[in-house]
Parts: C-alpha cells; sequence; structure tokens
C-alpha cells in the first residue's frame, strides 16, 4: 500500500512518500497502516495516540487533493495561490488552494465578522449578519459591486462550520437563502450560491486552505468579467487576508469551539 504526505515549504505543500517524510513513524505506518490480516495491537501509549492523530491530519490533508483533482484545469499559480476553475453547464465553479500561517481560531474569528468582509472580499460592497443561529451557524447578506451598466449582485447565505475532533479539519459551507429578505431595488438576487472553506492544519502553525466557489450571476455576464473574476478576485481575496490576519487579535485568537 502506497501512501503520500504533502509536507509544507515555504507556504507551498510539496509531496513526498510517507516515509521519507516522516521517518520516526516508519514503524507506526508498518503496525497500524497494514495490508496484512488483523492482530491484536497493545493499547497505545499517549505519544502513540498523538502521532496516530497526526497520522489522520495528514491522510485527511490527502484525501482533499485525491477528491478535488477531477475536471478541474489549474488557471494560474501565482503568489503562492492556485486558481483552478471548471464549467457546469453555464455556471463556473472556482476553487482557490494556498496556505497560510495563522491558528485555526484566527480564520475562524475573521469569517465570524461578516462587517468587515468589504475589507478582504474581492468586489463586497455591503456585508452584514442577519442572524446568529449560534457559533457555528448564521445568516448573512453581502452586496458585490457590479461595473456599470450592469445591477449589482447581492446574496443571503446560510453558513454552518463544522470540525472533527480528531484531525481538526474545519469545514464552513454557505449556500444561498435567496428568499430570507424582500428584493432589493436595482438589485439581480443570486438565488444559486455554494461556498466552502476547507481549513487543515499542518505543522509549524500553517494552514492548508482551500476556497471552493459555486455560483449563478443572474443573468448574462460579459466573457471578460467572467474572466476577471477568475483571474484576479480570488488571488486579490487571499492577498487582502493574508494583510488581515497579521493583527495580533487573530494571531493570538482563542475560540472555545475550536480545537487548536
Amino acid at each position: 500500500m502506497d501512501f503520500v504526505v504533502f509536507v509544507q515549504s515555504d507556504q507551498v505543500f510539496e509531496r513526498h512518500s510517507f516515509c521519507q517524510a516522516l521517518p520516526d513513524l516508519k514503524h507506526l505506518v508498518r503496525l497500524y497502516v497494514s495490508c496484512a490480516p488483523p492482530f491484536i495491537l497493545p493499547f497505545p501509549t499517549q505519544r502513540m495516540r498523538k502521532t496516530l492523530a497526526s497520522i489522520l491530519c495528514i491522510f485527511s490533508f490527502w484525501s482533499i487533493q485525491a477528491q478535488n483533482n477531477d475536471n478541474w484545469n489549474l488557471r494560474k499559480d501565482k503568489d503562492g495561490v492556485k486558481v483552478y476553475y471548471r464549467q457546469t453547464s453555464d455556471i463556473y465553479e472556482i476553487k482557490l488552494a494556498t496556505s497560510l500561517k495563522i491558528p485555526l481560531s484566527g480564520l475562524i474569528q475573521l469569517f465570524s465578522e461578516v462587517d468587515n468582509y468589504p475589507k478582504w472580499g474581492y468586489k463586497v460592497m455591503e456585508a452584514r449578519l442577519l442572524q446568529k443561529v449560534s457559533d457555528t451557524e448564521m445568516y448573512y447578506y453581502s452586496r458585490l459591486d457590479f461595473p456599470w451598466p450592469m445591477n449589482d449582485r447581492d446574496l443571503i447565505m446560510h453558513t454552518k462550520l463544522s470540525q472533527d475532533p480528531v484531525t481538526r479539519r474545519i469545514t464552513a459551507t454557505s449556500v444561498a437563502a435567496p428568499d430570507y429578505l424582500p428584493m432589493v431595488k436595482d438589485v439581480e438576487r443570486m438565488r444559486t450560491a455554494h461556498t466552502q472553506w476547507t481549513l487543515v492544519p499542518g505543522a509549524g502553525g500553517w494552514v492548508y486552505v482551500e476556497y471552493y466557489i459555486y455560483s449563478h450571476p443572474a443573468g448574462n455576464i460579459p466573457d471578460w468579467l467572467v474572466n476577471m473574476a477568475i483571474d484576479v478576485g480570488p488571488r486579490e481575496t487571499i492577498k487582502s487576508i493574508r494583510t488581515i490576519i497579521q493583527q495580533q487579535r487573530y494571531q493570538t485568537a482563542k475560540l472555545a469551539y475550536i480545537k487548536e
């Protein structure tokens, strides 16, 4: 059985053989991950449990890579951000992948501050929290700035956050809830939208970040605007996030419902 691990170097996760990347775990991998018939294992020590948790976290990251390679086209790889796209019918899906040096709580704190979305979200001109259901669930409104003569777009999103207690992988999924509020005059309501942030903690305080966007912009959109959304939007968003999370309140954030 051949395994792969991704090791981070200068904000990029590199591919290595499992035993090459983690030579000190070679014996444990052979013991716990095997194609041989089942056998009785001794009760694991605390060190072994921590090691196994690390292995599961690595496999979690590897599984994301394996699942998300289907039909994706690499559009741009620049400034530590990889942008992929694929077209389903008349809708473009976009996915970006990068890494950030930030505690998990720091990123979740950033995502929870809806009023600040215009500071880092590309072309987000307005955002506000509509309902906080819990620490891990909310509804929010945002309005996107579209160039004249097109009308601006707005959308209402229902967000749910979950974390795997073993790998600590976080998934924040948002889906459109277009009828939550009445329509706004001269603004096109986006009725189809699905976004997902996936955060996988790594070594040295780094977090692998993947952002997926699937949305219908409501109405005809010229090709030049579609290309700008794919080429510029994701990179500018991550660039802004990298600047904002340098603030101490994000670097030292600790949330009770997030396991670091």
